[in-house]
């Protein structure tokens, strides 16, 4: 049998892709890693890594070479999404190389994605009924519930630890290289300080906004509809949703909620759990909702529970956020307005949004069963980034779903690269 040569790019700020390779590398396999900044060193080590120090425009011309020269038959890669990491999947995809996205789980919590190609607009994943319920035929039942402890505190020292060595020595020992995130991570960090600093008071805010939403005047509960919002800068906002700007995409949301939400129902507004606050949205969102003329119905909650606040809505708006899934979970009504796995015809609205908002349709239980069967069949395993246990258990499995001769989600499933086509573009973007 050939050996299979895995070619490391980019991973999650944590130990994870040096135990996979450690674990890989047990099976026979070769073990390539590409460095771009002492990050990336960081938790490699002590394994060997080359280090790319050129421009960005010539890395796709880079790997190429490098593939060729080394052989190379697989490419293992935090998402698809970071620059880097869009040309290499191109790269790859034309010479004929196997790739491979790690990320975050679409179930939650204490799952991880493995998927061929890339995810979301890129994903292989059926979003045809018949075809989800074909690979769903044999597939277990979808264990609920987590497996492993999370720590923010040791997300946060790994998150500090990725980072310090670049921001200190970063500009010359790799000049060329600029951080994937959207904000030099001073900003990035400061805004966490004044977060942490004001977190009582944010709490306090959040409950008298969600009482506000949540409660009409006489007491009794209102109709509302939840926009749990993602990170702006997050790729899957990026290069998955029409305009890649989430603060256009809440603006046209809004105005799309005062011309056509029925009276008497309310937006609520969640921001993300690891939003750092330099967004503003209480005063983007604020501002926006007067000039459309709804302020009184439209609510913006930093906390809260979110799957209590999905049980208790009309409705869930989101781009393409894996709280959709759990709102389909709880058998919500869910509207996708960018690339969503699970924006399948039976499961989200296919309508429009100025429709969805009169008569949200509720998703087809049976449907959303054979989805999960299927999904986790295809490209979850259970692991996680962070933590002994998740980082030992992940490796193992994804190491072993990597080794896989036979692709679990076959190439006649390939979507064709940058060619996403989004049904809400110009509903949003005409606004």
């Amino acid at each position: 049998m050939k050996t299979r040569t895995f070619l490391f790019l980019q991973g999650p700020a944590s130990p994870f892709f040096r135990l996979l390779a450690n674990r890989l590398e047990t099976t026979g396999a070769r073990i390539l890693r590409i460095n771009f900044c002492l990050g990336d060193s960081l938790f490699w080590w002590p394994r060997k890594a080359t280090f790319y120090r050129g421009r960005k425009a010539g890395w796709p011309a880079y790997l190429e070479k490098f593939a060729r020269h080394h052989a190379v038959t697989d490419v293992v890669m935090l998402g698809d999404g970071r620059d880097y990491h869009a040309a290499a999947a191109e790269v790859a995809q034309a010479a004929g190389i196997r790739i491979h996205v790690v990320e975050h789980g679409y179930l939650r919590p204490d799952w991880l994605t493995v998927e061929p190609d890339g995810m979301s607009a890129h994903s292989r994943f059926p979003q045809a009924a018949c075809e989800i319920r074909a690979l769903a035929k044999d597939a277990p039942t979808v264990a609920r519930g987590g497996l492993f402890r999370s720590s923010f505190l040791t997300y946060a020292l790994y998150d500090l630890a990725y980072h310090i060595p670049n921001v200190l020595l970063g500009p010359i020992l790799h000049p060329h290289y600029r951080t994937h995130g959207p904000v030099h991570p001073v900003v990035e960090y400061s805004g966490w300080i004044w977060k942490g600093l004001t977190a009582g008071h944010r709490r306090r805010q959040a409950e008298e906004a969600i009482a506000a939403c949540i409660r009409m005047p006489d007491g009794s509960d209102s109709r509302f509809f939840l926009f749990p919002l993602q990170l702006a800068g997050d790729y899957q906002i990026i290069r998955h949703a029409p305009g890649g700007d989430l603060f256009h995409i809440v603006d046209a949301t809004i105005a799309s909620f005062a011309a056509h939400g029925p009276a008497g129902t309310r937006l609520l507004f969640k921001t993300h759990p690891i939003d750092n606050g330099l967004s503003r949205w209480p005063e983007r969102i604020g501002k926006a909702a007067e000039k459309y003329g709804v302020a009184d119905r439209i609510h913006v909650a930093d906390g809260g529970d979110t799957d209590a606040l999905i049980a208790k809505s009309v409705g869930v708006v989101t781009v393409n956020s894996t709280v959709g899934l759990t709102a389909l979970a709880l058998g919500r009504p869910v509207i996708a307005l960018g690339s969503a796995i699970y924006d399948v015809e039976g499961l989200t609205s296919q309508a429009p949004l100025s429709a969805f908002w009169a008569a949200p349709p509720l998703p087809d239980a049976g449907l959303f069963d054979a989805f999960t069967r299927a999904l986790a069949a295809t490209t979850q395993v259970r692991g996680g980034f962070i933590g002994k246990a998740a980082l030992d258990t992940g490796a193992k499995n994804v190491a072993e779903r990597l080794m896989e001769e036979e692709e679990r989600l076959p190439e006649s499933f390939r979507k064709l690269r940058n060619a996403a086509v989004f049904r809400y573009a110009r509903e949003l973007l005409d606004i």
